[in-house]
Parts: structure tokens; sequence; C-alpha cells
């Protein structure tokens, strides 16, 4: 049986024209913000630390978990060097994925070598092909973008030339948060249109041209890039400039969807960034590949002494399918958190889902083999702690995308397939 990792729909289309830009009636202006570019401390190991010698003639290595290749060119190096990739705890304040250190950390290069992110598995999350920036780390915690990339927006690669190695990593540059939310009927959220790139001069829309535009704690954006709210779904929508107040209808069927999008206008080009908000209800609900939604009573512990936290269907007859999820606490020793599918690190940091059908005999896990290796699933699961009348609950949503489903007995992969979710179940912790 192969080992691997495991993967709101925060969603922006981008194409360009020429429109005015009106504020709507009701807006306000924000009031005058500024950037502030924070330092953040260093990530620590997670995964394994890659190596490979690349001599005079070049050479690509590419991580362990495949996200992350370095192309060095013949000439960039003079003698044979290990060259290392170390997964880290991404440590940005718009993080995506995982960031990594490059070794021999301060390597100098006499040609530019080129940087390639992968960034497939995380296509859900991101703000569009202009979201993502690849930014790396100073000495002294800051993260500054690179600047120069090239976004193959298709085969969802970013590269950019570096002559210097230190910890590199994907960010992104704007979001409409939060991306995604479960709410309960009745219920309100607060949405918030957001940029964390500041760039020293020039137009803070990716794809950024100028380096050193540093990142840092969110700001608003301005009120002159806002155009429309809309919202697609049940509920109703109040906005006010870059924020907008969604409540949710007072009764709502297990898996009720209400998409939310906000239109921006910067320099002539249109961007439509998007927020998903699920209406949930007790269970944990589940679609395989877009067919009909089954949902299950469930809970969520809290595993002792492992850092970790489950979340299980109750099975009461042979005629139902076993749900399992587990992942990490978060650094304030919470089930909160935005969780990427990952079964490669170690133990108390992996995420994993599986979904064994009656009877036993096949299973969906977050991880595929797509014939040469294995690879975490796409996706992500989001969790959220909440209190009702004295009952602890989690909820949220999930996402995986291209699950694998395999034989139990032998651990042969069959086919690959996606998975979309919701839940809240009490938690006993």
């Amino acid at each position: 049986m192969f080992q691997s990792n495991v993967f709101p729909y925060l969603l922006l289309f981008l194409f360009t024209g020429s429109v005015s830009c009106r504020k709507p009636p009701h807006a306000t202006e924000p009031p005058q913000q500024q950037g502030v570019v924070s330092q953040q401390p260093k990530g620590t190991p997670v995964g394994e630390n890659y190596t490979e010698i690349v001599g005079s003639g070049g050479g690509t290595v590419t991580s362990s978990d495949g996200l992350l290749e370095i192309e060095i060119p013949p000439g960039a190096l003079t003698a044979d060097t290990e060259i290392g990739i170390q997964p880290l705890r991404h440590t940005a304040t718009s993080p995506v994925g995982k960031s990594y250190r490059l070794t021999p950390h301060g390597q100098t290069f006499r040609k530019s070598v080129t940087v390639r992110f992968n960034y497939w598995k995380y296509k859900d999350v991101l703000g569009s092909a202009l979201a993502p920036e690849i930014a790396f780390q100073k000495e002294s915690g800051e993260w500054v973008c690179t600047g120069g990339n090239v976004n193959d927006t298709t085969r969802r690669i970013i590269s950019v030339q570096t002559d210097h190695f230190s910890d590199w990593a994907l960010i992104a540059s704007m979001e409409l948060s939060p991306v995604t939310k479960t709410l309960g009927a009745g219920k309100t959220v607060t949405l918030k249109a957001f940029r964390y790139v500041f760039p020293d001069v020039g137009e803070w829309l990716a794809p950024l041209s100028l380096p050193n535009a540093g990142t840092g704690q969110p700001i608003l954006i301005e009120k002159q890039y806002i155009r429309k709210w809309t919202l697609h779904g049940p509920g109703k929508l109040e906005t006010k400039g870059s924020e907008a107040v969604y409540t949710a209808p007072p009764s709502a069927p297990a898996h009720s969807t209400a998409t939310i999008s906000l239109e921006l206008n910067v320099n002539g080009k249109q961007v439509l960034l998007i927020s998903t908000i699920n209406i949930v209800t007790e269970g944990i609900h589940i679609s395989i590949d877009g067919g009909e939604w089954q949902s299950y009573p469930g809970w969520a512990v809290k595993m002792d002494g492992l850092f970790r936290f489950s979340m299980s269907n109750i099975r009461s007859s042979e005629d139902m399918p076993q749900i399992v999820f587990q992942w990490p606490e978060n650094d304030k020793m919470k089930s909160d958190g935005l969780h990427f599918w990952s079964m490669d690190d170690e133990d108390r940091t992996d995420v994993n889902f599986e979904y064994d059908e009656p009877g036993l005999k096949r299973m969906w896990i977050s991880i595929f083999d797509d014939g040469l290796r294995t690879f975490d699933s796409a996706g992500f699961l989001h969790v959220e702690e909440t209190e009702e009348n004295g009952t602890k609950y989690i909820s949220g949503t999930f996402f995986i995308g291209k699950a694998g489903l395999l034989e139990r007995e032998n651990g042969q992969q069959i086919r690959t397939g996606n998975i979309n979710g919701t839940f809240k179940v009490q938690r006993r912790w």
C-alpha cells in the first residue's frame, strides 16, 4: 500500500478591460491606512530534508513533496555542492502551503538559478492567477516579494530567477476574508477585502514588477478599487466599502451555500474576489464525485498525548461507511484553522481523511498515485470551534481533490475522485 500526504472556496477571476470605477452610493471611504511589513520568526522544519549533489554542469533538484524545484544552469556553481530543500512551517501573514529552506543557506551563484513553485495543490485557496507571489525571508524576519514572477496559470506553476538561497515560499497578495465559512441558520459573519503586499512604489496588484514589496499585516483594500458586491444564494448582504455583513436565512437545508463576490477595478483590470458561506446543520455531510449528499451523526475528540484531534461519524450499522479525519492542534493548542492534507510529515502534523465504504472493502483516502509516485490530495480541511447554548461544537468545510479510491486488502488504487463536505459535530474536550 502506498503512503502519502493529504488536502475555501475563494475564487478570483481576472480579466482585463477598460471600465469606469464608480463608488456605490452607500459606500464610505475607509480610514487612511499604512501597510506594515512585519517581522516573523523563522520556520521550523517539517517533513523530509531532500539533498542532492550538483556540480558545475548544473541540474534540477525537487523537494520531497514535489512542489518546489530549483533549476541550476551550467556554470552557476564552480564545484560539486550539496543542494538541500527543507520544508518548514510557513510564518508569513498570508501563507500558502509550506515554506522551504534552500541550502547551503546564503549560497550565491555565478549565474541566476530558477526557483519554481507548483501550486496545483493550493489552487482552491488562492485568490486567482494574480494572487500568488513568491517571497523570501530576510535575516531580519521580514518576508519580501521577489518581483519578476513568471506565472503559468494553465499548469499552475510560478517561477522566479535569483542569485541566492534563503527561506522561500508562496504568499497570497489579497483575499476576501473569510474565504470560506460555516454558519448556522440566522447567524451573521463580517467579510473584509484585504491586501497583504506593500511595494515601495508602483501598483500593488500582482504580478509585482518591482522587488522588495514587503508583506505583513493586512490592510483593507482601498475605496478607489471597490466596484460592486453581489450575493448569489440565500440570505442577505449589507455592504459598506471594503466590508460587508452577511446574514444566513432563519432556516435552510443541510447543504445550502451562499456565494459572495466583490468586484474590484485596479488600473483597468477587473478582479472578482469570492467567499463561500456554507449554512450547516448538525452532522457530517458529504458528496463524492458530485453525487447525492449523505449525512451522518458524528463527534470530535482530542487524542490524549498526541497533540491531535479526530472527527468521525457514528457507525451504527454495517450498511454505513466509516469516516475519519485527523489533524494537529494549532499554536494555541486548539483545533481551529485551515489545514492542508498531509501524510508525509511528522505524525503530530499529519492531516488526513479516510472514508471506508459500507462493507469496508474499499476506502477513499486523501492521497493518490499518479503511476510514478504518491502525492497528497489537493484541497483543505477548515475547522472552527463554536459554542451554542452551552454545547461545544466544531464546524467547517472540506474539499479533497484527487482522493484515491483503494482496495483495502491490497492497497491498490482503483481510481481518483473529488470529495466535498461540511460538518457540525459536538466536541468532547
